[in-house]
């Protein structure tokens, strides 16, 4: 059997932190996670190098490096390599992907914001959190949006299933929401409304805007259904079936 042979970079102990470009395209870089790897770096040294392009790209380590710029480090331990074209933000987003989806210190949002340039659709739903992220936690946005994630979304490659609908939804929960506080409507309350709002009554806004009127009148009430798992759910179901049967009925 012959043996393939892989790409491989060059390995640099002393890279120049000055020289290094961190990447438009990857995520946030937080604090507290930087921070993690200040006690890794003194108790146990640098165990793996960042990896960049061969023009000073960072490809993967960011908050590694923040780290050693915090501990007063003028250079950092590099993985180059100079088979990624990172001048283009596409092949140099795939690459960061492609690097992190295993990794779970990477959330939705990070994805979400990752894709913004490059497709539209993230654009929009990211934009709509950023107006509402006080009101609606951003899986069930992405939720309201794209449906049940896949390894479609981690790739970019997700499309927004009806805007209009989900900006009706959105703007339905961020009232309630705002006018009831997060105790009284619940972000796993908000998700079985969504499910039942695209599984149940898809586009029918007329049923959707009775259900709001009878989540609201638990909201406002401090009913026990409201804030339930179990009870707020099924009793979401039965309402939609009585006006049902109700508008069946009148027709």
């Amino acid at each position: 059997m012959i043996k393939q042979e892989f790409k491989r970079g060059d390995y640099e102990a002393y890279y120049p932190i000055s020289k290094l470009k961190p990447a438009k395209v990857n995520r946030d870089t937080v604090e507290k996670h930087a921070n993690n790897f200040k006690s890794k770096l003194s108790d146990f040294g640098w165990m793996m190098p960042i990896v960049i392009s061969s023009n000073g790209d960072v490809i993967e380590g960011h908050h590694r490096i923040e780290s050693a710029k915090s501990m007063g480090q003028s250079t950092v331990p590099a993985y180059v390599i100079d088979w990624v074209d990172t001048t283009k933000e596409s092949e140099h987003l795939d690459s960061i992907i492609g690097l992190n989806n295993g990794n779970k210190a990477w959330s939705q949002l990070d994805y979400l914001k990752a894709f913004t340039n490059k497709s539209k659709d993230y654009s929009l739903v990211h934009k709509a959190y950023l107006n509402n992220y006080n009101t609606i936690s951003v899986g069930n946005l992405i939720k309201m949006f794209f449906g049940k994630t896949s390894r479609d979304f981690k790739k970019g490659e997700s499309s927004v299933k009806n805007y209009k609908f989900s900006l009706y939804l959105l703007k339905k929960i961020s009232r309630l929401v705002t006018k009831y506080g997060k105790k009284n409507v619940q972000a796993y309350c908000i998700r079985e409304m969504i499910n039942i709002a695209f599984i149940k009554a898809y586009d029918d806004y007329e049923a959707l805007d009775f259900l709001f009127k009878e989540y609201e009148g638990l909201a406002r009430t401090s009913h026990p259904a409201a804030t339930s798992i179990a009870r707020f759910k099924p009793l979401m179901e039965l309402s939609l079936s009585q006006f049902n049967r109700g508008r069946d009925a009148n027709n």
